[in-house]
């Protein structure tokens, strides 16, 4: 008996790993969120939950074979920027095998550096998958691998209703706002305080890019509204899992917006830099950083 039962808790676990490393894309570590945002991404395009699984199974499988701390395998904490890196070079990238060996080697990278970051005590957030993309923009060429056609960040409808839910949704390349809606519910479900923070900043994201297009008349910031809204939403969800003070919850989304419209400028596709570079701003130097609140 004990030999027949094995199988039946060892599959179970296997896949709850990798769907709460998906998860942990919007700072979650619920299986089941997991699978709505699997869910989504396939609903979207198939090939975008294709690539998403291929990197977490890959930085998963790597995680263990190095016998990283288990607790945080099963957190996904080594593999959902590798995730999220899958969904990201599927989106912007031709499918082909060259492109699913080159997410091969992102997520055992990820894998590695994320163990170092954790180690140093920097953390990691969604760090390394902007590194993946700017790296494979820059190598693309040698690796034989094609951009497609769709950019990978879709602008967003500036319509509220619209806005809002595809910001959020565009957060893991999910495309139509409908979706985002069925991730945000999914968010609220499980914690409404960060769902309702998480609105916040996509509204606050909204409100800087209408106020361009119709105050100032200004395309160069309302062009960048759709990363705008992707990274304020992400900062004010973190700062709030991290329980940052009330003020850096305010305002921490408006520096993500400064980066936004700094890199922009620059011309630089940010992806989620921005969200990155003003929550370790405003975190402590010391202190929990790792994203167990939402596990509560």
């Amino acid at each position: 008996m004990i030999l027949s039962s094995s199988p039946r808790v060892a599959v179970p676990m296997v896949l709850q790993r990798q769907l709460t490393a998906i998860a942990q894309i919007y700072l979650q570590d619920s299986p089941i969120f997991g699978t709505v945002v699997l869910l989504c991404l396939y609903l979207t395009q198939p090939v975008l939950a294709l690539g998403c699984l291929v990197g977490a199974c890959i930085a998963s499988a790597t995680s263990w074979a190095l016998a990283f701390p288990d607790e945080d395998c099963r957190q996904g904490l080594y593999s959902f920027n590798a995730a999220l890196s899958g969904v990201g070079l599927c989106a912007g990238y031709q499918f082909s095998a060259a492109l699913v060996a080159w997410i091969a080697v992102i997520a055992v990278l990820t894998a590695l550096l994320s163990r170092v970051a954790q180690r140093a005590g920097i953390p990691v957030l969604t760090s390394l998958f902007v590194a993946a993309m700017w790296l494979t923009a820059a190598c693309a060429p040698l690796l034989g691998i094609r951009s497609t056609v769709q950019v990978a960040d879709a602008a967003c409808n500036l319509a509220p209703s619209s806005f809002l839910f595809c910001t959020l949704g565009q957060v893991s390349f999910i495309g139509p706002a409908a979706l985002g809606v069925l991730v945000w519910a999914a968010l609220a479900r499980r914690r409404w305080r960060l769902a309702m923070w998480t609105l916040y900043g996509a509204v606050l994201a909204w409100c800087v890019a209408s106020g361009a297009a119709w105050v100032l008349n200004s395309p160069i910031v309302s062009s960048q509204a759709t990363g705008m809204g992707i990274n304020s939403a992400l900062t004010a969800l973190a700062l709030a899992t991290f329980e940052r003070s009330r003020s850096q919850r305010l305002l921490g989304p408006a520096l993500s917006i400064l980066f936004c419209l700094a890199l922009g400028a620059a011309g630089l596709s940010y992806f989620t830099a921005p969200f990155v570079l003003a929550t370790w701003l405003l975190l402590p130097t010391r202190g929990r950083w790792r994203w167990k609140v939402s596990g509560e």
